[in-house]
């Protein structure tokens, strides 16, 4: 008679019928700093014809692989049989040969927490350069507006949004880097970023060394004399990007010494208060000059 029982349970459970099995509801693909689900349906009921070995074998699955769905806003999906065959494919119910669910729709609803805009500061971030490369543009910065969300008196007590200290080696070629933000938001409960690291394109570019020399102009800031300087040219090396090497001319680079009546020195150090903005000052010969001043008549 066991036996019997046995092989009459067996031929039972192999026999198809209509099982009862719940899909867990995974949603993704929205902005979960910038809004809170305040609502969404998780579960899924179905109904599968199979046989009962395969009903156990599928309930395991269900259980480790949940089906998930994108909504970037609220969200309202109706339930139909080319949406059940997929969850069929997605899921990996091999071998179900109907489903269906008493259930219409699936959805999810949001709300949008308070937000504050930053402009994102490059600080404590160092770039060097091989070789004689450098910077040879302006950088680009993605994106140009960085987003918390939070609470509003957490969101008035964080001042700025800057990146983390960074040292940058070896930059030879143009090219994106990514920077990482400081987590100041880490400090407030609830805030949260659109973004934790930035984008900067470098334009790179490769400098030479160029020369030129340059009239001193002295500036007296003692009312009722004059300055003169020893001597009254000096030589200034700037790094230039070979493009512009010969673009380069004296008249576009300024050179000043200042007199102010409360300098001690023997000698004033020469400014470079003018030169153009794609190169940089590698020196200045002579770096500061003798002066003389003269009281007018």
């Amino acid at each position: 008679m066991l036996l019997t029982a046995f092989v009459w349970l067996m031929a039972t459970m192999s026999e198809d019928s209509d099982h009862v099995l719940t899909v867990r509801v995974e949603w993704g693909g929205y902005d979960a700093a910038r809004y809170v689900v305040s609502q969404a349906d998780t579960v899924l009921p179905v109904s599968v014809n199979t046989n009962t070995f395969q009903a156990l074998s599928f309930r395991r699955t269900l259980n480790n692989k949940p089906y998930r769905l994108q909504a970037k806003t609220d969200t309202v999906l109706k339930v139909n049989s080319l949406w059940l065959d997929d969850i069929v494919k997605q899921v990996g119910l091999s071998g179900v040969k109907a489903i269906s669910s008493p259930v219409e729709t699936l959805g999810i609803k949001f709300t949008e927490r308070q937000s504050k805009a930053y402009l994102p500061v490059l600080r404590n971030v160092e770039f060097h350069y091989a070789g004689q490369r450098g910077l040879s543009g302006t950088p680009l910065v993605e994106p140009d507006t960085v987003w918390l969300y939070g609470d509003s008196a957490s969101l008035a007590r964080i001042p700025s949004v800057y990146t983390a200290d960074t040292v940058v080696r070896y930059v030879s070629d143009s090219g994106w880097y990514s920077l990482a933000l400081e987590p100041v938001w880490e400090q407030y409960r609830g805030v949260r970023p659109s973004v934790d690291s930035l984008r900067v394109f470098l334009p790179v570019g490769k400098f030479v060394e160029k020369t030129v020399t340059v009239n001193v102009k002295p500036r007296c800031e003692n009312a009722g004399s004059q300055l003169r300087v020893i001597p009254e040219r000096v030589s200034v090396t700037l790094w230039t990007p070979v493009e512009d090497y010969d673009h380069l001319t004296a008249d576009q680079v300024e050179a000043v010494v200042v007199y102010t009546p409360d300098v001690k020195e023997k000698e004033l150090p020469v400014l470079i208060t003018r030169f153009p903005g794609n190169m940089r000052i590698k020196h200045i010969s002579p770096s500061s000059l003798q002066y003389v001043v003269i009281k007018k008549q």
